[in-house]
């Protein structure tokens, strides 16, 4: 065969082998806790604020667990915007009041327990949001104070989209009971 006779053949085959690859998938949909609202809660010291959560649930992933399951799952084509351990701690410090300049520190490590939508047997969803919170004394790092929470917000929807509206929602409720807890424990702590 000549040069002639293979060059159509091989652009042929080119163009061919082109059709076959597929497209990239498109990039996923990133969301976030939505709008922070102003901040509210005044606190009698400055407060730094830490916020983790086991690798496996801050991994970006926006997950969901069916009724009965023992797997969780996360949907494919959404992540949060950055690991959920952050939008809450970036929650948390938008709701505090600037402090006094003067005033004592005091240090907050709250450990997010779970963070997930969970889909009922009838088909319905709900957030389901659970994190253990320990107040420090910043001189020494003595424990002050600790409290377990949980928050449980009916989904608007059984989809993605109702998922993260009341993740958000339940982080907010949280966000506020934890700032709720110190208001009131720093109260009990006044001489």
């Amino acid at each position: 065969m000549s040069l002639r006779a293979l060059l159509p053949l091989s652009f042929t085959l080119a163009l061919t082998a082109c059709g076959l690859l597929r497209a990239p998938p498109p990039p996923p949909l990133v969301h976030d806790f939505g709008a922070a609202p102003a901040a509210a809660q005044t606190l009698p010291w400055q407060l730094g604020v830490q916020v983790g959560a086991p690798i496996w649930l801050d991994d970006g992933a926006i997950h969901y667990r069916h009724a009965g399951a023992t797997r969780l799952a996360a949907y494919r084509d959404h992540r949060w915007a950055a690991p959920p351990s952050d939008l809450l701690a970036r929650r948390l410090r938008t709701r505090l009041a600037p402090p006094n300049p003067g005033a004592a520190g005091r240090w907050l490590e709250l450990e997010l327990t779970g963070f997930e939508q969970r889909f009922a047997a009838d088909g319905t969803a709900a957030a389901h949001l659970g994190a253990r919170a320990q107040l420090f004394d910043r001189r020494g790092g003595k424990l002050l104070a600790s409290h377990d929470f949980e928050r449980v917000l009916p989904a608007a929807s059984s989809d993605v989209h109702g998922g993260v509206a009341a993740l958000a929602a339940a982080a907010d409720a949280l966000a506020v009971a934890v700032l709720d807890w110190l208001a009131a424990w720093s109260e009990q702590e006044q001489p």
